[in-house]
């Protein structure tokens, strides 16, 4: 399940964040509705780390007002809008909203806010990353997910996280033969 949410009512807005989430590795979940989103949120809500939102007119307020109530104290969330009269990022920041971005000039900081959060509540991996480490572990043991999953959250570089998990597979030979694989698939 991932840990980022984009709720994009106007189907064009998130798209682009969407792709460039996609080419970095993160997993994302993508709603198109306000109400879709609440119902997702409701469902999902320990797993969800980052919302972002696109905001197009007032008709929107009063669902970030319920959104901002359910994730306040769970989720960053992130307002992304055209804003063209700047009505919008006055309401956001008057409703304190921490991060509000304009549609399309400020996509790179967008995103680079997202990873800066991801990697601010340990999560240091993109799913793509995790997913290749266990493809190449699973060669070794039958426990390779479960072993990503739990060696992941405490380890802050994909080095790092490399050798932890080579060091559980048993014998000298494995753990090299693992680690060169490794290499070699996260190389190509």
């Amino acid at each position: 399940m991932s840990t980022i949410l984009l709720v994009d009512d106007k189907t064009t807005i998130l798209a682009g964040t969407a792709e460039i989430l996609e080419q970095a590795g993160y997993k994302y979940d993508y709603v198109t509705d306000y109400k879709t989103a609440l119902n997702f949120l409701r469902l999902s809500r320990p797993t969800i780390q980052i919302v972002v939102v696109t905001l197009n007119n007032s008709l929107g307020y009063p669902m970030m007002r319920k959104l901002q109530a359910l994730m306040s104290d769970r989720a960053a969330i992130m307002v992304y809008s055209e804003d063209k009269d700047n009505a919008i990022s006055a309401w956001v920041k008057k409703h304190n909203f921490p991060f509000f971005y304009k549609h399309p000039t400020e996509e790179p900081q967008l995103f680079n806010r997202i990873k800066r959060t991801l990697f601010s509540k340990g999560q240091f991996f993109t799913h793509q990353q995790l997913v290749k480490l266990v493809e190449v572990l699973s060669q070794y043991t039958s426990e390779a997910e479960d072993l990503v999953k739990s060696t992941a959250p405490q380890s802050k570089s994909l080095q790092e996280l490399q050798h932890k998990l080579a060091r559980k597979l048993e014998g000298i030979e494995n753990q090299k033969q693992f680690l060169a694989a490794v290499q070699r698939k996260h190389s190509a």
